[in-house]
């Protein structure tokens, strides 16, 4: 059976004739309307940069989302590791899990656009590497039990309501971000070819 799906960036581009506020509580009308009409998912990106606004923090938008529905999942497609804190990050989305238990899924992303590395001061170069730890860090925050991290002892609380966090699929539009899926065991959901 066909499953429905909704998928927003939000961006409003310079010649539109609305603005950020109006276009993010038309958003959350499509939303609950589509929970009300058996839409089962909803996806929300990152990017960072875009004069036209494109969403720049999913994470707080998933809890929007999650908070004003009761049924739609939520999948946070993709969220840019390597410009995330990955501890900051755990505790994020252990909240979310905990405001709508089992309904949110991450497809953890390294990235591409060269503005957004310049923006967050990380090396483009060093993506795979942050990716992979940020899985590693948010896959041992959310046992709830303290772990080592550069030198730190971390406990990440709450911990998520659901046993291991939230989904975690690995994103990506080439090989190596296949392989280090399967390095990660994680769920490969490739991007798009455009």
């Amino acid at each position: 059976m066909p499953e429905l799906l909704m998928r927003f960036d939000l961006r409003v581009p310079p010649f539109a004739a609305t603005t950020f506020a109006r276009q993010y509580a038309a958003f959350l009308d499509m939303v609950r309307w589509g929970d009300e009409i058996g839409v089962a998912s909803v996806a929300v990106s990152e990017h960072h940069g875009d004069p036209a606004g494109y969403i720049p923090a999913p994470v707080p938008l998933a809890a929007a989302i999650l908070a004003t529905t009761a049924q739609l999942q939520v999948s946070i497609s993709a969220v840019l590791a390597p410009l995330h804190d990955p501890v900051r990050l755990a505790e994020q989305l252990a909240v979310v899990d905990n405001l709508a238990p089992g309904r949110l899924s991450v497809i953890v992303g390294a990235g591409y656009r060269q503005v957004e590395f310049d923006m967050g001061a990380v090396e483009k170069r060093r993506r795979g590497r942050l990716v992979e730890e940020c899985v590693t860090v948010l896959r041992a925050a959310w046992t709830g039990e303290p772990f080592e991290w550069r030198g730190r002892t971390i406990l990440v609380t709450p911990p998520p309501a659901t046993a291991g966090g939230p989904k975690l699929l690995m994103g990506g539009k080439s090989e190596i971000a296949a392989r280090r899926a399967a390095r990660l065991r994680c769920a490969f959901s490739p991007a798009r070819m455009a």
